[in-house]
């Protein structure tokens, strides 16, 4: 993942950090045997040692990511449905109509998070011992640990608290520490330690100065402290690292990876890149496994989870509408609406002449180009799936084995920080500001600019405005749940729909958090399982 390390180091530097997995049973620890000769007393020498044990985090940190980052902060949302082939797992299906059980491993299982945690304990533990130590290195590993334990206070509320590396089995087994704790103690205290420690401002795999202030500012929204969000993302912006790409190619090749095959002849195989990508977790098929024996080691879940052969989930049908009814896709309704205002985009048609000659003539297409982007057989083809039948197509367009998805996962895009920036600047009472930073994105993406009267009256109207732009350039980015509910609008959004929805279980304030996995439970007496499971 990380180009200039040796695999081989990696290899080991992983192995050897990850003898012991949190939150497994005694008998597994006991069945573990040593992979290497090498310890940690006779590893952190040096500051390859040291870039090695980082490495090793972002090993971690892909392994954690590649499905559950979504299924935290995406399908519990209102983009998308089950499919109406009912091929969705239980474990998926519980996501979008909300009944989770506390046997749904695939998004519960936290063994992965908290061995990557314990990587990050390792460096942080170690690396100031080392002579002349890289203090970039040190800052990533703050940062990485911060990150990991603010999705896990985000997604269960409180959980079990290690900030020491756990090198045998001894005090593997703690209860529960409240969020608040964890948020004060570790989580901004580390964010805050990783920005004084690094000097790169930007990396585009790495934890940066530009990607530690998006954290930054993320928590701080979370905790509904808008000006410090709001600092973090003017300090981010002052770097001068990264701004909005203005073409449709462009933006498409912040997601695009198609391989060339029956189904897409003119793929272009992985592109993902462009000045809006801050931070994204790497996924490279020649690199070396982090636990060789698993099929998905280090794979992305992005093709499984979005355009399988057989679907779990569609766009929401909900969702498909607020798009068409905000940019319309029918002449009339566009012209309507956005009066003297051309389309961004123009499709191929083809006509009869008077002599009976077809011919190709250009004719735009109405409505938003990202919603085609995003949508199973683009504007091309609209019509031959109907409205809550299609697949997302932002990254991939084609079914593939996902032992060979190497799809990067965007955690950090300039846009999506304007956006968020626009948020905070709403609820400090700037609304004028809001609304540019709206418009800023808006012009990036050559669509009409909105009007202040239409931004709304009040910094209630104008947050749910400001969702709905997020919603709609962040589709299928993991932050639609995580903005639903660090705004508190969770309930009010997704209990309607829910309501029309066949199995589905209304939301309550209780059911906000994941449930703890029942293995987990089993496996230490000390935990309990939150409230309303």
């Amino acid at each position: 993942m990380i180009k200039y390390i040796n695999n081989k180091i990696v290899k080991i530097s992983a192995l050897m950090l990850s003898i012991v997995v949190l939150s497994v049973s005694c008998d597994d620890f006991l069945d573990q045997q040593p992979i290497s000769e090498i310890g940690p007393k006779n590893f952190w020498k040096n500051n390859t040692d040291a870039a090695s044990g980082v490495a090793a985090i972002y090993d971690g940190m892909q392994a954690t990511y590649g499905d559950q980052y979504f299924l935290w902060g995406e399908f519990r949302a209102d983009n998308f449905i089950q499919s109406s082939a009912a091929s969705a797992t239980q474990n998926l299906s519980e996501l979008v109509l909300q009944n989770l059980s506390d046997g749904n491993n695939s998004a519960l299982r936290w063994n992965n998070l908290y061995n990557m945690i314990n990587r990050a304990n390792q460096a942080i533990k170690n690396i100031p011992n080392i002579t002349a130590y890289d203090k970039n290195l040190l800052a990533e590993a703050y940062a990485l640990r911060a990150f990991a334990y603010f999705d896990a206070v985000r997604v269960w509320g409180s959980v079990p608290l290690f900030i020491e590396p756990t090198e045998g089995t001894q005090g593997i087994q703690k209860p529960r520490t409240d969020g608040t704790t964890i948020m004060n103690e570790v989580i901004i205290p580390d964010m805050l330690k990783a920005e004084q420690l690094m000097s790169n401002f930007s990396s585009d795999f790495r934890f940066s100065k530009a990607s530690i202030l998006c954290m930054q500012a993320e928590v701080y929204m979370w905790l509904k402290d808008y000006a410090k969000a709001k600092k973090a993302i003017d300090k981010m912006i002052a770097l001068g690292e990264h701004s909005l790409v203005k073409t449709v190619k462009d933006w498409e090749n912040l997601f695009y990876n198609n391989l060339q095959v029956a189904a897409v002849p003119d793929g272009q195989g992985k592109i993902q890149v462009g000045p809006e990508l801050i931070f994204s977790i790497r996924y490279d098929l020649g690199e070396e496994r982090d636990n060789p024996g698993q099929t998905f080691a280090n794979r992305s879940g992005i093709m499984g989870l979005f355009f399988a052969g057989i679907p779990s989930f569609y766009i929401s049908p909900v969702l498909e509408r607020k798009w068409q009814d905000k940019f319309p896709i029918d002449s009339l309704g566009w012209v309507t609406k956005y009066p003297g205002v051309a389309p961004a985009v123009n499709k191929t048609v083809t006509y009869t002449d008077e002599n009976g000659q077809l011919k190709d003539s250009l004719a735009p297409v109405y409505g938003d180009w990202r919603y085609f982007s995003c949508r199973e057989g683009g504007y091309q083809s609209f019509g031959s799936r109907g409205i809550g039948e299609a697949r997302m197509q932002k990254w991939n367009q084609t079914n593939y084995n996902r032992n060979y998805d190497d799809t990067d996962i965007v955690i950090y895009r300039y846009a999506g920080m304007l956006l968020l920036l626009a948020e905070a600047e709403n609820q400090l009472g700037n609304s004028s500001v809001a609304l540019n930073l709206v418009n800023q994105v808006r012009a990036a993406r050559q669509l009409p600019l909105v009007k202040s009267a239409e931004f709304g009256a009040t910094i209630d109207a104008r947050e749910d405005y400001i969702l709905e732009e997020r919603q709609l350039e962040l589709l299928g980015e993991g932050k639609r749940w995580w903005d639903l509910r660090r705004t508190d609008k969770a309930l009010e959004v997704l209990n309607p729909i829910l309501d029309t929805i066949v199995g589905a279980t209304q939301l309550t304030n209780e059911r906000l958090l994941f449930p703890v996995f029942i293995d987990h439970l089993i496996e230490n007496p000390l935990l309990e399982q939150n409230s309303g499971y």
